[in-house]
């Protein structure tokens, strides 16, 4: 055998492994790549849901001081209308908004006898009552989907 036969082999040797390296090169970079679009995709559709869970997030926001004015002139009904057809009507129309409203996700804050939360609760005032404990609610508060869009005003027990 000549020289340059005896090196033959262990430049093929040699060949292969680098060209073993550089498939094992990119095996992990198509893994990786394959990863990242995964997780890509798992993002875009996290973040697509949370605009469609928090897309009426801002109408719902501006139909809140009609919901309760709706509350309150049902508290201050005087007996004699009460029973009245029209006002059954109207009891009726509130009580389908608030349906429908909760059907996306709205929800209202119990505050009254719990503890007050700084996340939930909005303390306008101070009164008798037992310490920390919300005494009075004088502004429904509500969250949707989990989410605060408006905390409760409330009156807290001083102690």
């Amino acid at each position: 055998m000549t020289q340059q036969d005896d090196t033959q082999p262990a430049d093929d040797t040699a060949a292969a492994v680098d060209e073993s390296e550089e498939l094992t090169r990119a095996k992990d970079m198509a893994a990786r790549a394959q990863a990242d679009l995964q997780n890509a995709k798992a993002r875009m559709a996290k973040e697509a849901a949370d605009i469609r869970m928090y897309a009426m997030q801002g109408m719902i926001e501006k139909l809140l001081p009609t919901v309760d004015n709706f509350q309150r002139a049902f508290e201050h009904l005087p007996e004699d209308l009460k029973g009245h057809d029209w006002v059954k009507g109207l009891q009726a129309t509130e009580q389908k908004l608030m349906s429908d409203l909760a059907s996306v996700g709205l929800q209202k804050i119990e505050s009254l006898g719990k503890p007050v939360d700084s996340e939930m609760h909005e303390i306008l005032q101070a009164a008798e009552g037992e310490k920390d404990i919300v005494v009075q609610v004088l502004e429904d508060g509500y969250s949707l989907n989990g989410k605060v869009i408006r905390p409760a005003k409330v009156v807290v027990g001083q102690g």
